[in-house]
């Protein structure tokens, strides 16, 4: 077509017009998924009537393929925009300065027609001259890598049927305000990762090495610009291996370095330039960020990273703006696998190893700190003979106004308490490993979490040996016994109580003896030595109640009550458990848990007289406990009680609801006690007759 002008007057100026612009830059050649996007974007396209032009901002972190997406819409939509598409790189996150306004203006000026001699100096004129010429025109136009929301305000064109698509690293919600609309772009599924793969590298290549591919697609974290990498790198070389490939990328501290091609795109040379766009502030913020033990995070552990770093909420805020930092649920954020190792290097590279070492160690004492204020709330009886030293005061604690927040609280952080736990013995600092086990013990005690359970605590007992604290390993190694016994190691389990014994020997501590000589009964209990474990029990408690502590003869009242009535005493049993429940009941009791577990035992015991309207009755008290209690191993042991109950009462069907609902609960946790339920339910005959539940 010849390249047709002709004149049009423009406030005095004559804008010579010739055929519309066509500016956009190629589409991409491989282009996968995003097919969500494409349709939100496709619709906001549709023509709206008069009134402002329509806006799409696209954001999302360097390298999860913007650019990529809104060249393939832009082409898409190429006949609906008939009078022109124009396209300014505005360089918000490159290597030099990001496009002056003046000079943007000057470039769309030009394209749509005006004489560069013409062009007015100033800005406001610039944009004047530059609405009226998009005034009521079908026209699109591209501003890609935007780094503010003024500088995309200047660029918005006049009135009518134009569409703007922006893409930027910064969300520029203030966009919102001019009929913007934000479409976040997160990183690619696996399986659109693998399509990656296989347009590049054919799927004759990809398909037979699926896993390999799948591993790729991991280690990349998702982000196309990784991806692109390693793909361009692979087809460069048609006979390696995507196994060798990964191999090569499974190294974290190598990943950054490996992900780049001969034309220089870069993994770390993307995330760089966004990290230089930060204030120092929010920099500092981002590079301690990867100090945390934890993937996931709340605002408050945030705000021990902070102190001369900024206010903690503004420095959210811009990291979150920059694509740095998602949030995932209100008041909880997460950072992207690539953020995290790029954060990790700009922590080595740009803060000295002693700054290093006093923010891992305020990112771990605040894990401590929040728990120990749920433990507080939760055991508030336990012993604490040795308070933690912290270095300052954490900021920003989570308040517990009752123990159904603590437990949830604890539930929700203990992957970050348990690698807390595990990077303080990383970092050498034992008496930290030994408190953040020990924190532990409530959310152990009341859920009971068997899978964790022996790590934590042998954990604890390594942190205390390399402490030197004969004390604190005592502890950790009675629970460690306890563990075992739960997870149906009885040998393992009195080997570690007999050495909790003797530490507690070592440091003259009557209290911890008495406590790991009833876990040593409760060993005998389950491996057929009933008459050494009643013996035991009833010593146990006259001892504890001659030294005072009648808490601790209440826990043993109702293991003992709970033995007897296995062994064929009841009447006895309910009269030890009574007692119980007066302790428990009394005034000042603050343990609700074993109040709970007392009236468990009880249900068990009335069950075994005959009593079944005061078994049922008591049980059905102890589930409602329980269940505000957040403890789901003694809810289930209540629920057999009643199961048991129903089968005497001649009620199957009702027996069998509660056998069901106590089997999820015991799934849930992983128990032993799983396996037991779920032959009773294949075959009812099997059901035994005990009066007590499972201790």
């Amino acid at each position: 077509m010849p390249n047709l002008t002709f004149r049009r007057a423009l406030g005095g100026l004559d804008v010579h017009e010739s055929v519309p612009p066509r500016q956009l830059p190629p589409p991409p050649r491989v282009f996968v998924g995003r097919d969500a996007e494409l349709a939100e974007l496709i619709e906001l396209a549709e023509p709206a009537g008069e009134g402002a032009a329509r806006l799409a901002v696209l954001t999302g972190p360097g390298g999860v393929g913007k650019t990529a997406l809104v060249r393939r819409l832009a082409h898409d939509l190429i006949p609906r925009f008939p009078a022109g598409q124009l396209y300014v790189d505005l360089q918000g996150f490159s290597t030099s300065t990001a496009l002056d306004p003046g000079e943007a203006l000057g470039r769309l000026l030009r394209a749509l027609g005006m004489p560069a001699d013409q062009v007015p100096a100033s800005i406001g004129e610039q944009s004047a001259c530059y609405r009226s010429l998009t005034a009521g025109r079908p026209v699109m136009i591209v501003l890609d890598n935007a780094f503010s929301v003024g500088q995309v305000r200047t660029l918005l064109p006049g009135a009518g049927p134009a569409l703007v698509l922006v893409t930027s690293r910064q969300r520029l919600a203030g966009l919102v305000a001019d009929g913007g609309v934000v479409v976040e772009l997160r990183p690619w599924t696996v399986d659109h990762a693998v399509a990656l793969l296989e347009q590049t590298l054919g799927p004759e290549r990809v398909r037979p090495q699926r896993a390999d591919a799948v591993d790729l697609a991991h280690i990349c974290g998702g982000l196309p610009i990784a991806l692109a990498v390693v793909a361009a790198r692979l087809a460069a070389r048609p006979k390696m291996p995507l196994s060798r490939a990964a191999v090569e990328l499974a190294e974290e501290g190598d990943r950054l370095r490996v992900l780049h091609d001969a034309e220089g795109v870069s993994v770390a040379g993307s995330l760089d330039l966004s990290y230089q766009g930060l204030g120092a502030p929010a920099q500092a913020v981002y590079r301690r960020l990867s100090a945390l033990p934890a993937r996931e995070y709340g605002s408050g552990t945030i705000a021990a990273l902070t102190d001369a770093a900024g206010d903690g909420e503004a420095v959210v805020d811009l990291l979150i703006q920059a694509n740095l930092l998602e949030e995932v649920a209100a008041g909880r954020f997460t950072q992207h696998d690539l953020l995290v190792l790029h954060a990790r290097q700009r922590f080595d590279a740009d803060d000295p190893p002693g700054e290093r070492d006093r923010v891992h160690r305020a990112g771990l004492e605040w894990y401590l700190a929040a728990a120990a204020g749920a433990d507080q709330v939760l055991t508030p009886y336990r012993r604490r003979p040795y308070p933690y030293p912290f270095a300052a005061v954490p900021p920003s604690l989570p308040s517990f106004p009752g123990r159904e927040a603590a437990l949830r609280w604890l539930g929700d952080e203990r992957p970050a308490l348990i690698a807390a736990g595990a990077k303080a013995l990383e970092r050498g600092r034992y008496e930290l490993a030994w408190h953040l086990s020990d924190v532990l013990w409530p959310l152990l005690l009341l859920e009971k979490h068997y899978r964790d359970r022996i790590g934590i605590e042998e954990r604890g007992v390594a942190a205390a040996r390399r402490w030197k604290n004969v004390w604190a390993e005592a502890e950790s190694r009675k629970r460690l016994g306890i563990a075992h016994a739960e997870a149906g190691r009885p040998a393992e389990a009195e080997a570690e109580l007999r050495r909790a014994l003797e530490r507690y020997r070592q440091v003259d501590d009557p209290v911890g003896l008495l406590d790991a000589e009833e876990r040593i009964a409760s060993v005998y209990r389950d491996t057929g030595r009933e008459g050494a474990a009643i013996e035991m029990y009833a010593r146990i408690v006259a001892a504890n109640r001659t030294a005072g502590e009648s808490r601790r003869a209440g826990v043993t009242l109702i293991r003992l009550g709970a033995l007897l009535c296995r062994t064929g005493a009841p009447g006895e049993a309910v009269a030890r458990l009574l007692e119980a429940r007066e302790i428990f009941r009394g005034p000042g009791s603050a343990d609700p848990y074993n109040r709970e577990r007392t009236e468990i035992a009880l249900a068990g015991a009335y069950l075994a007289l005959g009593d079944l309207d005061a078994a049922a009755a008591t049980a059905t008290g102890a589930v409602a406990g329980m269940r505000r209690l957040g403890s789901r191993f003694e809810q289930a042991q209540a629920l057999e009680v009643l199961a048991r109950a129903a089968d005497l009462r001649g009620d199957p069907a009702r027996a069998r609801r509660h056998r069901t609902r106590a089997l999820v609960l015991y799934d849930d946790l992983g128990s032993s006690r799983a396996r037991v339920l779920r032959a009773e339910l294949s075959d009812p005959d099997a059901v035994g007759a005990g009066g007590g539940p499972p201790d």
